[in-house]
């Protein structure tokens, strides 16, 4: 199964997330991509929408090698075994893992303008991301952040995911939903036939739109098209 865009995932993702409709529910779209698929899942099931930033953290002096993720509500995710592997200084991996953090403000900041942040609720938190290749670190960060907020419940939903991560991550969300697990995804990109980065001015306006959206407001027109399946 491939994508045209992340429009197109979104609104097939958005099958899946129905019988989530009311419940309290809050979506999370995960950075930029996350938000584009997030929006049609908010309009799809009239749930309020919100950003979600997270950043993968590498060691330092490895270019390329990555030791965790840090994400926002203080999530954090450090691979043990990269650790043990590595010769940096305890205190040189910290310091690499508190840059990230302020970059995740930052850049948090930057994408809400003068919005503040909503919370997760005593409800249901779907965080939604644009795939799950293998090794997903900000993803597991992600969660944790969402976790920290202590939800009722918290999903992670995504059109396409490699099923061993798929299983790992259910060790972190109460529920892990995938349209189109795959045996090995080596990156998200190779889903989707349009990619593109989206730029910040794109995603503000996706979040503007997303906070005037009424609660319970069913606009699934094309969301059960025969094309998509």
């Amino acid at each position: 199964m491939r994508f045209r865009d992340r429009a197109d995932a979104g609104r097939r993702l958005a099958t899946l997330l129905l019988p989530y409709r009311g419940h309290e529910t809050r979506l999370f779209g995960l950075n930029g991509g996350g938000v584009r698929l997030g929006y049609e899942v908010a309009r799809a099931l009239g749930a309020p929408l919100e950003l979600w930033v997270a950043r993968e953290v590498e060691v330092p002096g490895e270019r390329g090698a990555r030791m965790g993720a840090v994400a926002e509500g203080n999530g954090f995710f450090v691979s043990a075994q990269v650790v043990r592997a590595t010769s940096a200084p305890a205190t040189e991996l910290t310091r690499g893992m508190d840059a990230e953090a302020g970059q995740v403000a930052l850049e948090a900041q930057r994408l809400r303008g003068g919005h503040p942040r909503m919370e997760a609720g005593a409800g249901t938190a779907v965080l939604v991301v644009e795939g799950i290749a293998a090794g997903a670190l900000s993803v597991y960060a992600a969660l944790r952040g969402l976790r920290r907020q202590q939800p009722r419940q918290l999903v992670l939903a995504a059109p396409v995911g490699a099923m061993e991560e798929l299983e790992r991550l259910r060790l972190e969300a109460d529920e892990v939903l995938c349209l189109h697990p795959v045996w090995a995804l080596l990156a998200v990109e190779h889903a989707y036939d349009d990619f593109r980065e989206l730029p910040d001015i794109e995603l503000r306006q996706l979040l503007d739109r997303a906070r005037e959206l009424r609660p319970g407001r069913e606009v699934l027109e094309a969301g059960t098209s025969t094309e998509w399946m």
